[in-house]
């Protein structure tokens, strides 16, 4: 091999060598900006946080479990029917975040109303309640150590009600759950909710 070509060889693997780290540079995904996102109202953990196996029953009547987390994004709310402000609120912007979003990332994506009153929501109760808002929000409800335990573990504080008191209220803490498809609490956001700037990061959250 004479000297040239071995020139042209050795340029020719540099160029490629630095189209391809151009390449790689610009289709790289680029780091979520934590800033901006809190600016949003959503904050991230550094490493994903387990969901402990609680059994409640959904909605529809049938069983529902950790396992129903994984598979897709989930954003939880724990809230109660009978919430009379920051429950129909909540969720009627989680509907108006719904319909922003692209259809291939509202495929992917399950909101959940936890109920912290299974005193009085019932499965058909929380089934024609979410109806209201949207037919593809989800529902459950549970024993009380298990609803306990939950949200012990997603950092949502409420205070079990005294139900003696017909009208009674359930005081709760008014964050949404983020929790990603194996199932795992990566974090929350915080209400109220922007809807506007929540549906350009949470694709790129959920396809980073």
């Amino acid at each position: 091999m004479s000297g040239v070509q071995k020139t042209v060889i050795i340029c020719a693997a540099s160029v490629a060598l630095v189209m391809g780290a151009i390449i790689h540079k610009v289709t790289r995904p680029v780091p979520l900006d934590r800033n901006a996102l809190q600016g949003a109202g959503v904050f991230l953990f550094d490493a994903p946080r387990p969901v402990p196996e609680v059994t409640l029953q959904a909605a529809s009547g049938q069983p529902w479990t950790s396992a129903d987390l994984q598979g897709q994004w989930d954003l939880l709310f724990f809230g109660y029917t009978f919430c009379p402000d920051i429950c129909p609120t909540t969720l009627a912007e989680l509907r108006q975040l719904s319909e922003q979003l692209p259809p291939e990332i509202r495929e992917q994506l399950q909101v959940t109303l936890v109920s912290v009153d299974p005193n009085r929501d019932t499965p058909e109760r929380l089934a024609s309640y979410l109806d209201y808002f949207s037919a593809d929000f989800a529902g459950a409800t549970g024993p009380s150590p298990e609803l306990a335990q939950l949200a012990k573990a997603l950092s949502i504080a409420y205070i079990e009600p005294d139900t003696s008191n017909e009208n009674y209220l359930v005081d709760h803490s008014g964050q949404v759950v983020l929790v990603n498809p194996q199932g795992e609490y990566v974090g929350f956001i915080r209400p109220p909710l922007n809807q506007q700037q929540l549906a350009v990061w949470l694709p790129r959250i959920m396809q980073p």
